[in-house]
């Protein structure tokens, strides 16, 4: 099959280096519409991404990059952009994600690591970035009604869903904001040299919940805490980041924060699948169901999804 886009960023690398002393292979794919190969030259690495404009928006990775460069938090460098054309060179910050770290030696330090991390990049005061809003929340939750429950849901059940929306919107809106990468996790932390982390896939970036990034740290769609560790590594978060928040009301925003993100992500899992032909996220969805229930065994104001999961 013809790839236009990749004969197209071929071209402009060309046009970049002057020449064509490169190899280009591809590095992985996104859930997104980007994807990113890994360019060779003068052994030197860099990371191309493809971000279709008309789909992705480059500039605001851009900005992000820079933004989170300047606090101190390690964002792949920006070598090179065709912001019209959708490209980016990066820089390579290797292919050994926090993920597959951990499932070669399990390591609690590495997690309080990207806890350290969160806390620098919620540090950032002065992030031009849009608002968690309600509508946004909404719209997310909307994923689940839309895309993984059955299309036709009586209207008690409709109703119940939509006032245990309200409650997860009304958490989120009303727990300290910050700003938030919002898929802050194992498969976009990056292990560096001496286990500094990087970080990428931040363009989403928005002010929200304190507790957003956490959840999807401790509460990790691709990779289950047992109890005691999350639990252990929550204290470590509320210690490090100072929280104010009484512990008691600080663990159920965690819980309710986390509650919306997955109820959003199987949606999203199932959308994929479904929409795009992006199988592998349904091998995802048992773990993710599993989270949502276990809050809505916790919490009696959740215990619809008992029912409808």
């Amino acid at each position: 099959m013809l790839d236009t886009r990749l004969d197209a960023l071929e071209d402009w690398l060309e046009a970049f280096f002057s020449d064509a002393n490169f190899v280009i292979s591809k590095a992985s794919d996104d859930a997104s519409f980007r994807r990113y190969f890994r360019i060779e030259r003068d052994n030197a690495s860099f990371i191309a991404m493809d971000a279709p404009p008309e789909k992705e928006d480059c500039q605001a990775f851009v900005d992000i990059a820079k933004l989170l460069i300047a606090h101190q938090v390690h964002a792949p460098k920006i070598v090179g952009e065709n912001l019209a054309q959708g490209f980016l060179l990066l820089e390579d910050l290797g292919d050994t994600t926090l993920l597959a770290q951990l499932q070669q030696q399990p390591d609690l330090g590495l997690y309080q690591r990207a806890i350290d991390a969160l806390i620098d990049l919620q540090a950032i005061k002065q992030a031009e970035v849009p608002s968690y809003d309600a509508k946004r929340l909404q719209d997310e939750l909307s994923l689940l009604l839309d895309w993984y429950l059955p299309k036709t849901l009586d209207t008690q059940t409709s109703r119940a869903l939509q006032q245990l929306f309200d409650v997860l919107i009304d958490n989120a809106l009303k727990s300290p904001q910050v700003l938030v990468h919002r898929d802050y996790h194992s498969r976009n932390l990056m292990v560096l040299p001496e286990d500094e982390l990087g970080v990428i896939d931040f363009q989403d970036a928005v002010i929200g919940a304190d507790t957003y990034d956490l959840v999807s740290l401790l509460k990790d769609a691709y990779l289950e805490l047992s109890h005691t560790d999350r639990g252990q590594l929550l204290e470590y978060y509320y210690q490090q980041a100072k929280v104010q928040t009484p512990w008691a009301q600080f663990e159920r925003q965690f819980d309710l924060m986390g509650l919306q993100r997955h109820l959003k992500v199987l949606g999203i899992f199932k959308r994929l699948s479904v929409r795009d032909g992006k199988h592998q996220y349904l091998d995802d969805i048992p773990l993710v169901r599993r989270y949502a229930l276990q809050t809505a065994e916790k919490y009696s104001e959740c215990s619809i999804l008992l029912e409808v999961l």
